[in-house]
């Protein structure tokens, strides 16, 4: 053991939940201004594809995110993540807050940009640090952690985006601020972990070691493309679906998306439920783009802001069970050797579907009618996917229960030779 690592400071929770909640700004950077989309539409009316630009200006920092994943890392280990992470939070706070005194549609969509690069710059050094602080249950019990601190502080942040609307579209972006007082407390508490030596670090190589196959992350990187367009449709476009039915309050709009945040965070509590009965990855997939489905096509088709809401609710709960399990999914197909290449492929592909996601609603509903009959479009294509996966894990599970069988009606009782 080397003078530096008999001298490193000791990693305590305090440290880990300052982790966890400037992990927090990439949900504020998504979800805050959701509830004043309408009105920053209505200010812009003249814009040419205003109807494209303003949805895009709320999930434009997922396309950084999906370009930049994949590199960031890299230039953490180079720099140092603690000093990224400082100077992250800082540009995140300028750059989001700039459109309070931004009048072009086009200038404030650069600056989502530039709160796409520094929430990139965030999430990885936050997940980076977890990791270099932390090591067995306790790094899993705060990486676990940060899914539940993302969809509470969504709760939060959509309320607060929702009443802070009332007083005029621009006023929410005030909110990006927050992450000023974070910087101070990066820069005070958390240290740059020492770098160990090659000699400390040589491990024998994994005797379940799973072979790395190209195709087979291309499929999960496909699906999980398709996870984030479902997940972010109707959190994108719920102040639109309310519009149509009548509901106009950026308020009720905000509390009404909190609700089907905190249905996120029931999903992802029933996602514990689900894997304790022991339901293969095809059977929870297809339970959840079911549950997704069944809230697309409610909300696609309400007649009133209640039906709309249950609509939202039921998405938010299978959009809970959903995230768990296309993440699972990605991490246990993956050999050590390829783990961080195929983590930065699941999370480009995640954060691609979420930028994707308005081009898609706002395409169908050219077609279909409206932004409520292309999600009850979307609802209406999910349904029988779902269905098809639920019983190809049906055959499945038959399947193995038939070998089981076969294997034990194979085997002689003892003595009968």
């Amino acid at each position: 053991m080397t003078s530096t690592q008999l001298h490193a400071p000791v990693a305590r929770p305090l440290h880990a939940y300052l982790l966890l909640l400037c992990g927090c700004m990439s949900v504020l950077a998504a979800v805050v201004i959701a509830p004043i989309l309408p009105k920053m539409q209505t200010h812009f009316a003249g814009v040419e594809r205003v109807e494209f630009l303003v949805p895009m200006v709320l999930t434009a920092p997922g396309l950084v995110i999906a370009a930049l994943s994949l590199f960031i890392g890299a230039v953490a280990d180079k720099v140092g993540r603690k000093r990224l992470l400082v100077v992250a939070l800082v540009a995140y706070a300028a750059f989001g807050v700039s459109p309070l005194w931004i009048d072009s549609l086009h200038t404030i969509f650069a600056t989502r940009i530039g709160v796409g690069l520094a929430e990139a710059v965030i999430m990885t050094c936050c997940t980076a640090l977890i990791g270099d602080y932390f090591r067995g249950a306790q790094r899993e019990r705060y990486l676990a952690l940060n899914t539940t601190f993302a969809s509470t502080s969504a709760v939060i942040f959509i309320a607060i985006g929702g009443a802070l609307g009332e007083f005029g579209w621009r006023i929410p972006f005030g909110v990006y601020a927050i992450s000023l007082l974070l910087a101070p407390l990066t820069l005070l508490l958390l240290w740059e972990p020492a770098k160990r030596r090659a000699a400390n670090v040589v491990q024998a190589p994994e005797a379940d070691e799973l072979s790395w196959s190209a195709r087979r992350q291309l499929g999960i990187c496909g699906v999980t493309l398709a996870g984030g367009i479902a997940f972010m449709a109707v959190q994108v476009h719920i102040a639109y679906l309310l519009q149509s039915v009548g509901v106009v309050s950026s308020a009720q709009v905000g509390l009404i998306a909190s609700l089907a945040q905190v249905a996120v965070v029931v999903g992802s509590l029933l996602f514990r439920s689900v894997l304790r009965r022991g339901l293969s990855t095809v059977a929870r997939l297809g339970l959840s783009f079911g549950i997704v489905a069944g809230g697309y096509l409610l909300a696609g088709s309400a007649y009133s802001p209640e039906q709309v809401t249950i609509g939202a609710v039921l998405t938010g709960i299978g959009c809970g069970i959903l995230m768990p399990t296309l993440q699972v999914w990605n991490m246990n197909t993956l050999p050590q050797s390829h783990r961080a290449l195929g983590t930065g492929a699941w999370m480009a592909a995640f954060f691609l579907g979420q930028f994707l996601t308005p081009l898609v609603v706002v395409g169908l509903a050219g077609y279909s009618g409206g932004i409520a009959a292309a999600i009850k479009v979307m609802g209406a294509t999910l349904a029988p996917v779902a269905l098809l996966l639920l019983l190809q894990a049906s055959r499945q599970r038959q399947a193995g229960a038939s070998l089981i069988r076969k294997h034990d009606k194979n085997i002689r009782p003892l003595g009968n030779d």
